[in-house]
């Protein structure tokens, strides 16, 4: 398994002290002209057609601490680094798996995956990509020394093998359907083990750099200015050919600095734009928005306190004004959610999770329903900590305008702010969670498969921060983890779904949209959410 994401891209315009939801929105300006309030959802544009000598690109999370694929699951480095190094598959434009460095899998049966490699393909310093090399990387993952957060997929693994001249095979302890989507993940990016070996601890390092086989290669990390990747002229692909030449990533994290620097042509694009530079960017360029696998959510992470009363949860789910936030907070570019688990991330079984969908109750503010709930709980006098972090924009708005009309309704909230520091160490230590009671979070999914986030919140699972535990949730997840048929996998899924949305475990508020923006001269990039794990950077060129 593997733990969906949390986004911390390196915002600093968090609020201080409280606002309204009409004071928010002052805080951005006017609602968005270009965005998806007024104009459709991107999903094609026109392709490019020219070649480019240099694209500046601009990663708002900062500069990278390593470019190691291994670590591929902060965006300061997933950014970058799947226009280097490449799984044995890739997403396609629906997230479907296509080849890569393989050409194919058998599943001959539920344990087991036989994985055909594609002939032909040489690392950047020419040498033949062999199973070797696949398996050291797949295996090299797994070493808890490494701290890769992608080790987690291998919990019902029991070997990974060469059993042929272009050919490996995974065996599994225990059927888990969510394992064939790795195979277009970083953990099965490829690198060249000799070259991994030879670097020791240096490797993905600006000393050490990388071997991989992606259509970019590393050129220069100038370290506290920017990383240059130029073409690779021999990549294997014949389908798709790469129109820049050369590209530099800058690491401004600053919202003033990135919209000026967007706006006047010293950066060319960057994927999470500040909202309140979006306007300003769609007059000059090509400001886009996307559909996107990601939920900002609240967690209730202490099951002992006010919160242990579901009439709490059922007062704070009833307070929130889920339309104001996404107007003011989104500006419009993000829809409500009834379900932890945003539509787009269906990936299977569609007919019967919207069917299920729609029997979950529409996030809809209803103060009055929440005050009577708030009076008939002796919980509700009870403080409810509520923590987020202040380097993400939306999250510090929701988190003050949540417990600003919760404080109004009778509720006793206290704001805990938290560092980006300390908010990656609420995903790591309980002792980073110790008196906190509810956690503002947005986090996405890599793949479309709901099981990968539900999966977190059965009994004893390490990311289920709060204790939750619920037998049919429990019981409905480990059928769905091995039933490989789409709509019986879909039933049992939106089975826990239903569970957890009664339960109130999590309260979802909003699917932010993905937003990326590139300047007027450049063409043929969609706003998509696998840029994470995907060469985005194939798609880009000049009109």
């Amino acid at each position: 398994m593997t733990r969906p994401r949390p986004r911390l891209a390196a915002f600093a315009a968090a609020l201080v002290g409280t606002c309204t939801l009409a004071g928010c929105a002052n805080d951005d300006g006017p609602a968005a002209s270009n965005s998806p309030a007024t104009a459709a959802l991107t999903t094609s544009v026109p392709a490019a057609t020219t070649d480019v000598d240099s694209v500046t690109w601009n990663v708002p999370a900062g500069e990278p601490p390593t470019l190691d694929p291994a670590q591929s699951a902060i965006e300061s480095v997933s950014t970058i680094v799947p226009n280097m190094c490449e799984g044995l598959f890739t997403l396609g434009p629906d997230y479907e798996l296509q080849p890569a460095l393989a050409t194919s899998v058998d599943h001959p049966d539920p344990l087991t995956y036989v994985i055909h490699l594609r002939e032909g393909v040489r690392f950047w310093d020419g040498k033949p990509v062999t199973p070797e090399d696949v398996v050291y990387s797949a295996e090299r993952i797994l070493d808890p020394k490494l701290g890769s957060s992608w080790i987690g997929w291998a919990a019902h693994l029991k070997s990974i093998d060469v059993t042929g001249r272009r050919e490996i095979t995974v065996r599994l302890k225990q059927p888990d359907v969510i394992v064939p989507n790795h195979f277009a993940m970083p953990s099965f990016f490829v690198v060249e083990k000799s070259f991994a070996e030879a670097a020791g601890t240096d490797f993905g390092t600006a000393k050490g750099g990388v071997m991989c086989t992606g259509p970019y290669k590393l050129d220069k990390w100038t370290q506290g200015q920017n990383i240059t990747l130029t073409r690779n002229d021999a990549w294997w692909s014949t389908a798709t050919t790469p129109k820049i030449k050369n590209l530099r990533f800058t690491f401004i994290t600053d919202p003033s600095a990135m919209a000026a620097a967007l706006a006047g042509g010293d950066v060319d694009g960057q994927y999470t734009v500040p909202r309140a530079a979006q306007d300003q960017l769609a007059a000059k360029g090509h400001m886009l928005y996307g559909p996107s696998l990601s939920t900002a959510f609240l967690s209730v992470i202490n099951q002992n306190g006010a919160l242990s009363d579901p009439a709490v949860r059922q007062a704070l789910h009833a307070l929130i004004d889920y339309k104001g936030i996404i107007a003011s907070v989104y500006r419009g570019t993000a829809q409500p959610e009834r379900a932890l688990v945003p539509p787009e991330a269906w990936g299977y079984g569609k007919t019967v999770f919207q069917e299920e969908y729609d029997k979950l109750p529409e996030p809809v503010q209803d103060l009055d329903k929440a005050k009577k709930l708030i009076s008939q709980s002796a919980k509700a006098k009870e403080k409810i900590v509520l923590a987020y972090a202040t380097v993400i924009e939306e999250e510090s708005k929701i988190a003050t305008v949540v417990a600003d009309i919760a404080n109004q309704a009778g509720l006793h909230i206290e704001l805990k702010p938290l560092t980006a520091e300390q908010y990656g160490a609420m995903f790591a230590s309980p002792e980073a969670r110790a008196g906190i009671d509810l956690f503002m979070s947005t986090g996405y999914l890599d793949f479309p498969e709901p099981l990968a986030y539900y999966q977190f919140f059965t009994t004893g699972s390490f990311y289920n921060f709060g204790g939750y535990g619920d037998k049919d949730y429990d019981s409905a997840v480990a059928a769905a983890l091995t039933t490989e048929d789409d709509a019986a996998r879909a039933r049992e899924v939106a089975k826990a779904q239903a569970i957890m949305a009664k339960d109130l475990v999590n309260i979802p508020i909003a699917t932010p949209y993905v937003n990326v923006y590139y300047g007027p001269n450049l063409a043929g990039l969609v706003p998509r959410q696998s840029y994470v794990n995907t060469p985005w950077a194939v798609e880009l060129g000049g009109k």
